[in-house]
């Protein structure tokens, strides 16, 4: 708590004053300094913490609720600082009160003659801008929980990530090169004769652009709208089509009576239910060429509580395969490229055999 400065009453006149009193006054007049500085740190405060949060509220879009803990806390933070202006403003008009009772000639009071230069006028304008950044703050709230409280099914929910997630989901998995991600196919695909690729869960179509720049036709299927309309602008639909579809029945116009040589499926057989995995498999079949493969990468380690995510084995899809008419060949597993210690990832292929000639 600040101390009030001794009462005006008990100075003498500046021309009679004791040491004391002139040690008092050049003490209050050093108060009043730092507490000027004070006041002009707190617009470099709001700046920095509403700035900061919003920017953190930006980034994660992938957790509504973080995004309302820290859309809460900028606008908690902007009404504590006005507050504290107003407080810190009353203290500094006590010391200039006192300032001006001990030498009343030469105190400047700048009453003003506008209302730009008014008193007040700039404690004024900083409140109302402190007040406006909190009250967008907690208006930017509302979206976020209606997001969060809107029922939604697992698929829903799932979509709705990506949707939430996609630039930040864009910029990681453009990050890594498809050789690295997925050496098979990349050692597969390199110079082999054009073949129709249909690449499921296409994501940011790096996967669909590299198979297209090796001379294959790609049909990339996505759900996520996000995902899909960052996907056409980072690589065009000229080489790509682009397809709104999703697991397990993988229904769009572009795949009617179509047939794929090669199906890909990179990170998205976690996503598929347990107990719509045999109809996804069997339209995948249906959508294969005899002799044509799938081409699977599995999730193995703890899922994602944003996203609905469900255990995957190598032992249930080769369980499954079969009554597709597939069989399963692992490949082998391999680390998490983004670095996740916890996760790594299964290769599979899964083959539809060629009819058997007499």
């Amino acid at each position: 708590m600040a101390r009030s400065p001794a009462p005006p009453s008990a100075v003498s006149a500046p021309g009679t004053a004791t040491e004391r009193e002139l040690a008092v006054y050049d003490q209050n007049s050093q108060t009043l300094r730092s507490l000027n500085q004070l006041f002009w740190q707190i617009p470099v405060i709001s700046m920095s913490l509403t700035g900061g949060l919003w920017f953190g509220v930006a980034k994660a879009e992938a957790s509504p609720w973080f995004q309302l803990g820290l859309l809460g806390l900028a606008g908690v933070g902007n009404v504590v600082l006005v507050l504290i202006l107003h407080r810190l403003r009353y203290v500094m008009d006590e010391y200039l009160s006192w300032l001006r009772q001990f030498d009343t000639s030469g105190f400047v009071a700048a009453p003003g003659k506008g209302w730009l230069d008014k008193p007040y006028s700039v404690r004024t304008a900083l409140q109302t801008m402190f007040s406006l950044a909190a009250a967008f703050s907690f208006a930017m709230m509302v979206p976020s929980v209606l997001d969060v409280a809107k029922p939604r099914t697992a698929k829903a929910r799932t979509l709705a990530f990506y949707d939430r997630a996609a630039e930040d989901l864009v910029d990681r998995y453009e990050a890594l090169d498809f050789g690295q991600a997925h050496p098979h196919l990349a050692a597969k695909l390199s110079g082999a004769a054009p073949l129709n690729i249909l690449d499921v869960g296409a994501g940011s179509g790096r996967d669909a652009a590299a198979m297209a720049s090796l001379g294959h036709h790609v049909w990339a299927a996505e759900p996520s709208d996000r995902m899909r309309g960052l996907g056409r602008a980072l690589h065009g639909a000229e080489e790509i089509q682009w397809l709104d579809a999703s697991m397990p029945k993988l229904q769009a116009q572009g795949l009617t009576g179509r047939r794929f040589d090669l199906i890909v499926l990179s990170a998205v057989w976690m996503h598929v239910p347990v107990e719509d995995r045999r109809e996804a498999l069997e339209r995948l079949s249906a959508l294969l060429t005899q002799g044509g493969e799938i081409y699977l990468t599995l999730r193995l380690g703890p899922g994602d509580a944003g996203r609905a995510m469900y255990p995957v084995t190598s032992d249930e899809l080769g369980r499954l395969a079969p009554l597709a008419g597939l069989e399963q060949r692992v490949l082998g597993d391999k680390p998490d490229l983004l670095g996740r210690k916890d996760i790594s990832w299964r290769t599979v292929v899964l083959t539809k055999p060629a009819p058997v000639s007499h």
